[in-house]
């Protein structure tokens, strides 16, 4: 199934105040990168898109799914989610939160190991989550969302507290699925998302204002952004 995502006249907010409108909007696969200042609706777009938070209006569709319709759970199984910073379950180990979300996913106890692995976080599987260093529980969450093979794949901050050498191989992996799914990839780092964006959406007072693809943009993206959210376009 295609996890394409597309969102229409939806409106999202909390406690019925609107914060985010989006007309008409589709994002198939390929990295697409978040821009906008703090408070613009970056995170807001992102809950809307997994299923975290329900629009006050309009549709949201991955694979031609509402997200929010009886059979929203086909799809919701398949989005890897990596908020910025959540980490539930203190009183869980590293192993018992990983099973927790493999039954969840409905996925083999075998892929815990696998992503233990693939994270490095073997030594600290028998701790408890309240005990872990920041780094530490990025890493176990990043394991998480890698517990199945997501048909979308949604970040904010995820080489937050990593390590750099760990960072640099979760962008390599990143770069490898955007070339056969749907990312989205929310980060300050101007240099990160040089690194692996295919587009880049650009947010500003809870609308979003422009998107670019990569062969529409060259030169400096810090200089871009600016010009970007004063109205100016790309020139």
């Amino acid at each position: 199934m295609e996890h394409d995502i597309k969102v229409e006249n939806a409106v999202f907010g909390y406690q019925h105040k609107p914060v985010l409108w989006i007309e008409n909007l589709k994002i198939g696969s390929g990295i697409t990168c978040l821009l906008g200042p703090n408070g613009a609706g970056k995170t807001t777009f992102l809950r809307g898109i997994t299923g975290v938070l329900e629009p006050m209006k309009g549709k949201v569709f991955i694979g031609g799914i509402d997200l929010f319709g009886k059979r929203a759970q086909e799809v919701r199984s398949k989005i890897g989610f990596l908020p910025e910073n959540s980490f539930p379950y203190p009183d869980m180990t590293v192993r018992e939160y990983l099973e927790y979300w493999a039954n969840f996913y409905g996925v083999s106890m075998d892929n815990v190991d696998r992503v233990l692995k693939m994270m490095e976080i073997e030594e600290i599987a028998d701790k408890r989550s309240n005990s872990l260093s920041q780094g530490q529980k990025r890493r176990v969450m990043i394991a998480r969302i890698f517990l199945i093979q997501p048909g979308l794949l949604v970040l904010d901050e995820p080489t937050a507290n990593l390590d750099p050498d760990i960072a640099y191989d979760l962008m390599d992996l990143i770069v490898q699925l955007g070339k056969k799914i749907p990312v989205i990839y929310s980060t300050h780092h101007l240099l990160e998302i040089e690194k692996v964006f295919d587009r880049i959406m650009f947010i500003k007072n809870g609308k979003i204002i422009a998107m670019y693809s990569k062969d529409e943009i060259s030169g400096d993206i810090y200089e871009i952004y600016k010009n970007v959210l004063r109205g100016g376009g790309i020139k």
